[in-house]
Order: C-alpha cells, then structure tokens, then sequence
C-alpha cells in the first residue's frame, strides 16, 4: 500500500518545480535564427530551408539555447523571489500577481551535442545529423485551484463558506521532460523555386512528468455533518517516468543518471517527424512554411501514475479555510487525515503512457534586395538569384514577416514577427526583429552572425529593452553557436 507522506512529499516538489515554470519559462519561438544567415541550425526550424554550403560541423557543446518568462507581465524574479525566506513566501508572491487562467507557462533549453551535414554526390540533395539534448516544460495558471487553495471555501473572507460553487479541475495542465534527440534530414532542390526537406526524430526519454485533460469539480454542501466536501466526475492523472516509484519513493539519479537516460538508456523511446520547404516566387520573393515535432515519446521506466477517477465525498465538522502564511502545511495535515482514513479513492499504477510532443508551425514571407559590392562578397554562393551567379561581389538585404504557431494541450500560442536582416560584408550578417505575442508587445530581438573562413560564430538575444534589467522582467531569451562551414564557390 502506498504511504501517503512520500506523496505529499513529492507534491512539495511538483509545487516548487511548477512555481519555477511559472516564473522562468517562454515559449519555444525562435524569431531570430527562422531563415537567419545560413545557419546550419536554421534547419532544425525548417528542414527544407536552401542549403548554400556544401558541408558543415558544429563545435560540440557550444551551441546553447535558453529562453524563460511569464506571459503575466507581473511576473518577474524580483515580484517573486527576491527577499523571500521559503517556499510559502513565494507561492504567496505568485498569487498576489493577480494572474487568470488564460495565463500559461514554458520553459525550454537545448544543447547540441553534435550537428553536422554535407551534400551528397547529386548536389541538390544536402544531408544533415546529429544530436542535442532538451528541457521542455509546460503550464497552465490553474486559477481556481489556486483560489481554493488560499482562499478555501470562504472566497470573501467574512467566516462565512460558499456553498454549491464550483472548483474545476480542467485547469490543471502541466508537463515537463528532458529528453535526447537523435535526428537525420534532407534538404532536397526540387526545381529552380522548389526547396523541400524532412527531418526524423529519435527520441530518448530521461525524466518526464505530465498532468492534462483533466476534469472534475469540487463544491461545498451542507449535510448532518455538518459539511459535505463533494469531487465530482473526476478524472485527474498525474504521470510520472524517472521520479518515483510505486511505493512513492524519490527515483530520481543524479546527473550521471539523468544523462544516460538521453542516450536510450532508461529505454523510453519515441519518434517525432519535421517537414518544411521554401518557395522563390520571383529572384525577389521568398515563402517558407515548417510543421515540427509531430510525434510522442512512450513511457515505460520508473513509472508510476496517481489516478483519480471516482466521484467521492469527504465529510467533515469544519469547511476548507487554509490560515494565511500557513497553506502548505494546513493542506497537507488536512489531506494525510483524509488518506488515512480511507476516504480518497487514488489508484497507483505500473503501466507505461504516451506523452505527446507540441507540434509547432512557422511561416514566412521576404523581399530580398541585392546590393552589388566591388570589395565584398558574400560568405555563400547564391542559388536562388540566377542573374547574380555570374557576380560574385554580391550582398543581400532582407524585409519580411515571420508567424509561430505551437500547439499545447488547451491552449495554442503564437507570435507575429517583422525583421529586417543584412549582409554587411562577407564577415559580418546581422537581423533585427520585433514581434508581437502573447508575452510582450514591446519584444526587440538582435541577431549576429560571422564568418571567418571556415568559422562561423553567431549570438542572437531578444527583449533587448529588458536586457539590463532581468531582474524585472517576465521574459528573456538567448542563443549561441559556434559552428565550421565549408563552401566551395560555383566556378
């Protein structure tokens, strides 16, 4: 049998990691590098981007990506965390920022352990591979849970309970993984305006935890007890791979541990597809359009899954009215007097899951100026323009507009991007974006990029109006790389 104290210890830690995506996390929309300076991982966002090099190798572990905010604007690390003394002063801190339920949460990072490509001996044809590891967390702001949490069922505060008023539970949406991903794809010129690439995806679980679709209500009832606390058509699972086992003790390794579960060691395996292509209307004009991580990972070491699936009454003397400053403490004891006594219906079980990847769409369209240039050239022959492939001192500049479209379980977000890129010289590439989201109205990104020779070094930020002011703001992102890229020029 399942002793309650290791749940409700672990729920401490669902508690602390959830807060930590409430208060570190952005989405995945990587505006900057989208079709950015030829970078080899520009194909990572679109498998059929035009490859105008003929071989690449990336510099293992040092292209590193990072990106954390909140969609409420409120909150920020020093309307969270600063002068905080515990894990209850920042919970309280969350709540007092006033967020609803059409807030959510993400938090991604990645590390390329390798990313190489070459052409193959038909030339329209360019391969690429490799391999990087990635946290993928993801939150809904469970707004009436997190009400009745704090505030109990004495929403007004004046000792008085609210009676017959609903507490849903589909609100509860949350899911974290870090995981491997081994990928090989293709970027194939179909004809002079045609360029078409698909990516496969091996995917190696290491840690995993997810909780989605969920529904029920909770509501307050008088009774001969005098009170009826009532869980209706409830259907709530909390999934887990490498956290716990099935008597409810902590599971989770070390990093040692933890990173040889991204190298199919902890025998979670799942697959995931990429699809992109580009579209040269005219030498000018330029389309593109992506559909990522179409696919899912199965779940079958260390798992243990609490399932709530039966209506159930908890008869009591007294209504929920948790003391202020003292929640986690009061739910605890209250919820451990329930266990014990046999009146919470949960069912852990050993049977292994599905989580689902959040597939992802980007689209673009740009208008492509060609600046002739007697002392520079660029860094890549161009296959687009024809009329420029007798000219190498050719430069590009580059005005368009970029959308983003990622898919999480009730919720979709987006992003509207305009950007403005352009080749200084054959050394120095640089874009400047601002777009439009769910996070920000005021989100300026910058991108850089050089090459020397064979080398390729490229940084790209975003939110650069809060760059110097972390510690205020809800969001922020980074990316950089360093990167060999070979090219042989058209003779």
């Amino acid at each position: 049998m399942l002793e309650i104290s290791p749940i409700l210890t672990h729920r401490q830690y669902l508690i602390i990691l959830f807060i930590l995506l409430l208060t570190n996390c952005f989405a995945q929309n990587k505006q900057v590098l989208y079709g950015f300076d030829q970078l080899p991982q520009t194909l990572l966002l679109n498998p059929g981007a035009e490859v105008n090099y003929d071989k690449h190798i990336s510099i293992p572990l040092t292209n590193f990506h990072f990106q954390f905010g909140a969609t409420n604007k409120n909150v920020s690390y020093n309307s969270v965390f600063a002068d905080t003394e515990g894990l209850n002063d920042v919970l309280r801190n969350v709540y007092d920022q006033n967020l609803n339920k059409n807030d959510y949460f993400i938090v991604n990072q990645q590390l390329e352990f390798l990313n190489a490509g070459l052409r193959l001996r038909n030339p329209n044809h360019y391969l690429s591979f490799g391999m990087y590891e990635e946290f993928d967390g993801f939150g809904l702001y469970p707004e009436e849970v997190v009400e009745l949490f704090y505030e109990g069922d004495d929403k007004n505060g004046n000792g008085i309970p609210n009676f017959n008023e609903s507490t849903n539970f589909n609100e509860l949406d949350v899911i974290g993984e870090f995981v491997g991903v081994f990928h090989i794809g293709i970027s194939s010129k179909v004809n002079d305006k045609l360029n078409l690439g698909t990516r496969l995806k091996f995917l190696s679980g290491s840690v995993n935890f997810n909780s989605t679709n969920n529904t029920g209500a909770y509501d307050l009832s008088l009774s001969n007890t005098p009170f009826d606390h009532n869980f209706s058509n409830l259907d709530v699972a909390i999934n887990t791979s490498g956290i716990m086992d099935e008597f409810g003790n902590d599971v989770f390794g070390g990093v040692s541990d933890n990173l040889s579960g991204l190298f199919f060691g902890h025998n979670n395996f799942g697959m995931a597809l990429d699809v992109g292509g580009t579209y040269s209307i005219t030498d000018e004009i330029t389309v593109s359009a992506s559909v990522l991580d179409l696919g899912f990972i199965n779940y079958s070491n260390e798992i243990t899954s609490y399932i709530f699936v039966k209506d159930f009454v908890l008869p009591d003397d007294f209504y929920f009215d948790p003391p202020e400053g003292g929640e986690l403490d009061y739910w605890k004891n209250i919820m451990t007097d329930y266990y014990n006594d046999g009146l919470i219906p949960m069912d852990t079980l050993q049977v292994s899951y599905n989580s689902n990847r959040s597939p992802k769409i980007n689209t673009s369209v740009k208008y492509t100026f060609y600046n002739n240039s007697k002392t520079e050239t660029s860094a890549f022959r161009n296959v687009k323009c024809y009329k420029c492939l007798s000219d190498d001192s050719v430069l590009k500049s580059e005005i368009g507009l970029q959308t983003y479209t990622i898919f999480r379980p009730n919720k979709i977000g987006w992003a509207i991007t305009g950007f403005y890129s352009r080749e200084f010289n054959k050394y120095i590439n640089a874009k400047i974006t601002y777009t439009y989201d769910n996070f920000s109205m005021y989100n300026i990104g910058i991108g850089l990029s050089t090459h020397y020779k064979n080398f390729n070094l490229y940084l790209t930020a975003d939110n650069l109006l809060n760059l110097f002011n972390v510690k205020d703001s809800n969001y922020q992102s980074f990316q950089f790389g360093m990167n060999f890229i070979f090219n042989e020029k058209n003779k």
